[in-house]
């Protein structure tokens, strides 16, 4: 990923943090099916812009703004790629300016009509697939117009439909009993789970995780202490959240299991660095 981006009114270290998140991302995704970009602010577009640029098809489409700071345009965009596994990039808007005036896009009939499909898309995604799947062109006028319209089916299956396909990279690590040092995993997701076993509030974490070639973990985060409530950690907790790089100084596999085709490791005896 290109760091050497024009940054407009936004800090070098803010930046490098984002780069560095987007980086840890992008971890075990697989860029044969292409990329996902943010496109940076200009001083007249404010705001960062969320593409889909295909292996095939090196032509950009323009998907949905993000937001208007960094930091917050990467999270809608790791929200967004949650359910898919393919990379996410960050360029310049001057690689997608010319991309913004283009007409193929714009609805010439229906109740959409003088709208662009990037904007149907945000309101109203099944009127984009009936007119990628169902549609019937009875003028090459319009062949242009379903072509983007299947452009963004597939936008909408990758980001809706793929989670079982998210981790068909994962294999089963170690054997159960074994016991494994040094691990660099990335918490893909963290819910807080009470411990029935005992009276009070002890509120542990439930983390799913990956390592960078994309096998995933699961693991509890013990509670560090007694909580007023079910709904909360302890102050004696050390809070796990996402996106977050963990450093496991050792992990004992306890068992192997497959869950909608994804094979995950569940981890015990978890120490953190």
């Amino acid at each position: 990923m290109d760091r050497n981006l024009t940054l407009y009114q936004l800090s070098p270290e803010l930046a490098a943090k984002v780069f560095d998140r987007i980086e840890s991302f992008n971890r075990g995704r697989m860029p044969k099916d292409g990329k996902y970009v943010i496109s940076m602010p200009t001083l007249y577009r404010p705001y960062y812009g969320f593409w889909r640029i295909f292996s095939d098809d090196k032509t950009p489409l323009f998907v949905r703004t993000l937001a208007v700071t960094f930091d917050a345009a990467a999270e809608r965009a790791f929200a967004l790629l949650q359910n898919c596994n393919i990379p996410l990039d960050v360029q310049d808007n001057s690689v997608f300016e010319s991309y913004y005036g283009q007409s193929d896009d714009i609805i010439p009939f229906g109740k959409y009509r003088g709208k662009r499909l990037a904007e149907i898309f945000y309101v109203d995604p099944s009127y984009i697939l009936w007119l990628a799947n169902k549609f019937t062109v009875e003028t090459k006028r319009y062949e242009p117009l379903v072509l983007l319209a299947k452009k963004f089916a597939k936008v909408h299956f990758e980001l809706t439909v793929q989670k079982r396909h998210i981790s068909s990279v994962s294999h089963y690590i170690g054997e159960i009993g074994e016991k494994l040092k040094d691990m660099f995993l990335t918490v893909l997701n963290v819910r807080l789970q009470v411990d029935t076993y005992k009276a009070d509030f002890y509120v542990d974490q439930n983390v799913l995780a990956a390592d960078r070639d994309g096998n995933r973990f699961t693991f509890f985060i013990k509670a560090g202490g007694r909580s007023q409530t079910p709904k909360a950690l302890s102050c004696h907790s050390r809070k796990i959240t996402q996106h977050e790089v963990l450093h496991l100084a050792s992990a004992k596999v306890m068992s192997h299991y497959e869950s909608k085709g994804v094979h995950y490791t569940r981890l015990g005896y978890v120490k953190l660095v």
